[in-house]
């Protein structure tokens, strides 16, 4: 009977796995541009560059299908926010604005909840890490320079498939950086910022 265990499991793995891997296989990959929220905190955490203003953002991401509606898949958006500071202090763009460009990075999985002919919306989720580098301007002013933070991803996608392969997507998301007392920035508390972004879709 021992001898036979091993057997009825790859049976059943055979069984359950072979409708699976008979679905039509394809990957998508995605440009993006946007706004991405940023997270804004109050005096104490001014001095530290803990809070930011929100401003736009680029990204890409691509995906491979396990199966009918489950995707596996990576992402990447980068976006600068300027520190905010008081109303008559506060510089946005220019040679002396002071910047974190911020890198977010993400593996994804992906589960389609609603799919019909022209439109698919997904429910998304991961583990990830947010690099968060100054410019040379608060490098000059503090000598701060680049961390990394552990995060977190979750988010959706709407995308409406005008053509057989192309689609225009929409990507709300929410990504929380951990916070790190020994970083440079965010370190008394945790930092989540929201990427909204549209672009295009393309099944390849």
């Amino acid at each position: 009977m021992r001898v036979l265990r091993p057997v009825v499991a790859a049976g059943i793995f055979v069984l359950l796995a072979g409708p699976v891997l008979a679905q039509e296989r394809y990957a998508t990959i995605d440009v993006r541009a946007g706004y991405t929220v940023a997270p804004k905190g109050n005096d104490d955490d001014l001095t530290i560059g803990q809070s930011l203003k929100g401003q736009s953002s680029f990204g890409g991401g691509a995906f491979i299908a396990l199966g009918d509606r489950l995707h596996l898949g990576l992402t990447v958006d980068w976006a600068h926010h300027s520190v905010y500071q008081p109303p008559d202090r506060t510089i946005i763009g220019g040679a002396n604005d002071p910047e974190w460009n911020l890198v977010h990075s993400f593996l994804k999985v992906s589960f389609d909840i609603v799919q019909v002919k022209s439109w698919t919306v997904a429910l998304n989720a991961g583990p990830g890490i947010m690099v968060f580098s100054p410019n040379q301007v608060i490098k000059d002013a503090t000598g701060k320079r680049s961390d990394l933070h552990f995060a977190v991803n979750g988010g959706a996608t709407i995308t409406w498939w005008f053509a057989d392969r192309i689609g225009i997507v929409a990507s709300p998301q929410a990504d929380l950086a951990f916070k790190k007392t020994s970083g440079q920035i965010f370190q008394n508390k945790k930092a989540v910022f929201f990427p909204i972004t549209g672009g295009f879709q393309f099944k390849i």
